[in-house]
């Protein structure tokens, strides 16, 4: 696998929950997750079961992040901040003179030419396809002229004359690749057949270099089963089915594919949709895994609403990226009942909030506004800030976005543009101590410190952290006290963390608790690498 598919740690010796196991699971859990879920959707779908905890945590596996509460055990004077990413200043990167009629965009960083590639949908006519940008530093962008389809930088169609596609998501092997011609993978929602025989559903196509594209031939690999005569709501087969936005990414960690599918929900209380929704559709967030890319699960919901949240519904899960067993991807919020400003006319707003999985199965949507839409009402990205993609860059996180200017259906071919913002590596969340505060992990295991270090992703500038180790009864263990940490007191995203006496190179085979004493600092993770 390329870097850009790559999380920075080493392999686990087993997969974790085996698909048929998992299948086996879910078949058994339907009927009572439909049955709880009747409560709110006429037709829901299945929704995951139960999992076991991952625990100990494998510090080979890494980084380990507190974007959610999984890794912490016990904490005292924190808070927990959700960091937002900066605006490129030079944005938007592609307008409409690109043909940027979508928000779904995948840029990954070759790992030969170390120039970014870009993916994203196109409509040339009444044709929607797959485009394709290039750029030597991610935030200035140029149209090759390819010559394969005619226009400059279509790739190949993805529409048919009875329906326009959707939902384009480009995954990159590397060099690595287990098969060289299909090294580059695409997913996307499209249909080739006219009724009564359409085919909607998934579907995928494979490239050895990501311009020259083979459609598979047993396409779809998944069916929409929501485009089944549309009031026949008693057909159960509805709740399979998926939407036209899809997200794709590969789970390192669990050695499987995954996709994040827009799914349509009918619901049972009486639910019209937004002014520009579909009537009595609600747009909802599914999820399957495959080992192959062609052979998927049957897809079960992920992200739901709240009672409380009214006309809210979401657009899928944007670019989601490993981190260790973390999962993150950005939910795209959409209010298609709210105004981009106040008194104005309901057109529908959007944004991005981080959504975390600990096994891929089940997805917890985070509350804090991740990428908010832009104030100023005359900016391109006012109405709608949808995430399609994050790339490591270094130091920093490149997080490529579709902003709406004025709402959601208003002028899709002039409106819709594509933009990036930056952040620092792996800073999504922090725990924050202003004063004393003190955070314990959960059982982690070490199986070898030799030639290892611990490094911290923490700003301390302004105050100071210690690290101390506890063996599984809670005992400090010898030599890795408070009071033989040497003090941390800068900002750094690599901070190694270093005792009087002793080091990583002392453990062998040991299971441990991670305890940090914070004052006046923040704490975004923590890593085991090699020294």
């Amino acid at each position: 696998m390329s870097n850009q598919l790559k999380t920075r740690g080493r392999k686990p010796d087993r997969i974790y929950l085996p698909l048929f196991l998992f299948a086996i699971a879910l078949i058994f859990h339907s009927v009572s997750a439909r049955a709880e879920a009747e409560l709110k959707h006429r037709i829901q779908g299945e929704t995951a079961p139960p999992q076991p905890p991952l625990v100990p945590v494998d510090l080979r596996w890494g980084p380990q992040l507190f974007v959610d509460d999984f890794l912490i055990a016990e904490q005292e004077g924190l808070d927990k901040t959700t960091h937002s990413p900066t605006r490129y200043e030079g944005n938007p990167i592609l307008g409409h003179e690109q043909g940027t009629t979508q928000p779904y965009v995948t840029v990954v960083r070759d790992p030969e030419t170390q120039k970014f590639r870009m993916w994203y949908n196109r409509d040339i006519g009444k044709e929607s396809c797959v485009a394709y940008a290039e750029s030597e530093d991610g935030k200035n962008w140029t149209i090759p002229n390819l010559g394969i389809h005619g226009e400059a930088n279509k790739l190949f169609p993805i529409s048919s004359p009875f329906q326009n596609g959707y939902g384009v998501s480009v995954l990159d092997e590397g060099l690595e690749a287990c098969d060289p011609n299909r090294r580059f993978k695409c997913v996307w929602w499209g249909q080739e057949k006219e009724w009564p025989e359409g085919d909607p559903g998934l579907r995928v196509a494979f490239s050895p270099d990501g311009l020259h594209w083979t459609k598979y031939e047993g396409n779809p690999v998944l069916p929409d089963f929501s485009e089944l005569p549309y009031f026949d709501v008693d057909d159960i087969r509805k709740a399979y089915g998926i939407g036209d936005i899809t997200d794709v990414y590969w789970d390192e960690f669990r050695n499987r594919y995954g996709v994040m599918l827009k799914t349509p929900a009918i619901p049972s209380d009486g639910y019209e949709g937004g002014p520009k929704a579909r009537t009595y559709i609600r747009r909802l967030v599914s999820t399957s895994i495959s080992n192959d890319f062609v052979n998927w699960l049957r897809p079960w919901r992920v992200i739901l609403p709240e009672e409380n949240e009214g006309l809210l519904e979401f657009y899928g899960v944007g670019g989601p990226i490993a981190r260790g067993s973390l999962l993150i991807g950005f939910v795209r919020m959409l209010h298609d009942d709210l105004p981009a400003d106040p008194g104005g006319e309901a057109e529908g707003i959007g944004y991005a909030v981080l959504a975390t999985s600990r096994d891929g199965i089940r997805w917890e949507r985070h509350d804090d506004i991740f990428l908010n839409r832009a104030e100023d009402s005359e900016a391109w990205d006012h109405a709608m800030t949808w995430i399609g993609c994050c790339l490591d860059v270094g130091d920093e996180m490149y997080i490529y976005y579709g902003g709406y200017k004025r709402g959601h259906k208003i002028e899709a071919k002039t409106e819709r543009q594509l933009g990036l913002a930056t952040m620092p590596l792996d800073r999504f969340v922090s725990r924050d101590a202003e004063g004393k505060g003190s955070l314990r992990t959960v059982q982690c295991y070490l199986r070898d410190g030799k030639e290892k270090v611990l490094t911290l992703n923490a700003d301390a500038s302004k105050g100071s952290i210690r690290v101390q180790l506890r063996d599984n009864r809670g005992e400090v263990i010898d030599g890795f006290s408070f009071e033989d940490c040497e003090p941390i007191a800068r900002d750094g995203l690599h901070i190694p963390v270093r005792w009087k006496s002793k080091s990583l190179d002392d453990l062998f085979a040991t299971t441990l608790h991670l305890e940090f004493g914070m004052e006046n600092a923040s704490l975004y993770g923590f890593d085991v690498t090699d020294r």
